[in-house]
């Protein structure tokens, strides 16, 4: 070991006393510039890549921004004109569903985000799906109707400020516009917004052909009530007498049955004559 280490001592004092070449400005400039061209290659490579990283984070937020204008920005609206003679069955983003009555209109984003909601002129029947965090709103040029998940009706006639609001299931509240009161409703109610007064009418919610029954099978009810609805649906008056008082009726009555369809129905399971006034569309109630 110890002439191992003498050999290298030796060695080195013998390199560092040997005589060398000197070396010429020349050969020096040459030698530097090739290293600093090295340098400046490494510097390069790095800056590439600096390049490179930056382009990539560039193009990532680029994917990001185009992804947020897409879902947060790009939502057309949907328009559906009801321009036919029947109710036409529409299926929201949430899946609610919408029948929308003739000469009525709807509008609503093609996706709901923080707040479900549409624009409604004119009338049509909602079966709202239920969604605890995101409440549904039906606009009119009037009115205001908020729910979760229920099914009702909302009526506004075309250039008028009149509206009514009818609930089958659930509960609902209405507010006017430029009004700071609300109202909630409950089912066999109707909020009637008419000539700048607000009231709640009574209805039976078995008794109606807005939620696209094609027939209504009426058991066991009330003579009067059934004569409310018929005046209603019908536009006529019945003049009422002791005749009808605490009488109840089960029949059937269909969408395409005329008032003198149900009027024949009627005289034969009450043995009672109908007489009505085509003028006045009164209709009087007599005992046969």
């Amino acid at each position: 070991m110890n002439n191992y280490e003498s050999d290298i001592e030796n060695e080195m004092e013998a390199s560092w006393e040997a005589d060398y070449k000197e070396v010429s400005k020349t050969e020096v400039e040459v030698s530097w510039r090739a290293f600093k061209k090295r340098i400046s290659k490494r510097n390069w490579k790095k800056k590439r890549t600096l390049s490179y990283k930056v382009s990539g984070a560039a193009a990532v937020l680029a994917v990001i921004f185009t992804g947020y204008f897409f879902l947060n920005i790009y939502n057309p609206n949907i328009q559906v004109v009801n321009n036919s003679s029947l109710d036409k069955e529409i299926a929201l983003p949430d899946g609610s569903l919408v029948l929308l009555k003739p000469n009525s209109e709807i509008n609503y984003k093609e996706r709901f985000e923080n707040t479900r909601g549409v624009n409604l002129t004119g009338e049509a029947f909602f079966k709202v799906v239920k969604d605890s965090m995101k409440v549904f709103k039906v606009e009119t040029a009037t009115t205001t109707t908020t729910v979760l998940g229920t099914s009702f009706t909302v009526s506004q006639e075309h250039g008028l400020k009149d509206a009514k609001i009818a609930l089958y299931t659930g509960k609902v509240v209405v507010s006017v516009k430029g009004r700071v009161e609300s109202w909630a409703i409950i089912p066999g109610e109707s909020f009637v917004y008419e000539k700048n007064k607000t009231f709640i009418e009574k209805f039976e919610t078995d008794l109606s052909f807005e939620t696209g029954n094609e027939f209504i099978d009426v058991n066991n009810i009330e003579l009067d009530k059934l004569l409310d609805f018929l005046e209603d649906r019908f536009n006529c008056e019945f003049q009422k007498n002791p005749y009808t008082k605490n009488k109840r009726v089960t029949l059937r009555i269909n969408r395409s049955d005329s008032l003198k369809q149900v009027l024949n129905i009627l005289s034969i399971i009450n043995n009672t004559k109908y007489e009505m006034n085509p003028k006045t569309k009164e209709v009087q109630i007599l005992k046969k």
